[in-house]
């Protein structure tokens, strides 16, 4: 009887002292960021906001949107993309990677979001041009500060983005700065 229960406060042991199994992080990032496209003399200012599941500290499933401001043509771009990001991590504080996304973008003039607001937030609006691509980004995080399951992290990102029509820039390349958290699940 006496080993029976020395075995079962053993293997209750061993259970409670086994680290806790996490199914991932949830990640939430925002930040300015800045672009210059293929046409000559288009500079355009954004805001943006990412939005990812991290597996194991090495692979995201993640969104991208920014909003954004363009010079040539005044016009707005809302720029939407779904993709995975693959990281490094050095030290638990500092996270390099790579990001590879499909990306829908609109480009529309300022006039036609100031006629239409409601339209051209969900992409409907007069004037729209709807334009697929392909986008990319090298970046790092920092790990600035980390309570309980929730982690702080500033970062920074160059990115770009390529359409293969002829209705806008072929390429838009930039940068962006992000701060944000990764709540752990």
């Amino acid at each position: 009887m006496v080993r029976k229960v020395v075995a079962a406060l053993a293997a209750c042991g061993v259970v409670c002292a086994a680290p806790a199994a996490r199914a991932g992080e949830l990640q939430l990032y925002g930040g300015p960021g800045a672009q210059a496209s293929t046409w000559r003399g288009d500079g355009a200012i954004s805001t943006a906001a990412r939005l990812g599941y991290r597996m194991r500290g090495l692979f995201a499933i993640d969104a991208l949107t920014r909003i954004g401001y363009s010079t040539v043509d005044s016009r707005m771009l809302t720029y939407v993309s779904l993709g995975g990001t693959l990281y490094g991590n050095i030290r638990d504080v500092i996270r390099p990677y790579v990001r590879l996304a499909l990306v829908h973008q609109h480009e529309e003039p300022v006039s036609a979001v100031r006629d239409d607001p409601f339209g051209a937030v969900f992409g409907v609006g007069n004037g729209i041009r709807h334009r697929g691509g392909f986008g990319s980004s090298l970046g790092v995080d920092f790990a600035v500060s980390k309570r309980k399951d929730v982690e702080w992290v500033l970062g920074a990102d160059v990115s770009g983005a390529w359409f293969p029509d002829p209705r806008g820039p072929v390429a838009y390349a930039g940068g962006a700065l992000w701060a944000g958290l990764n709540y752990s699940l």
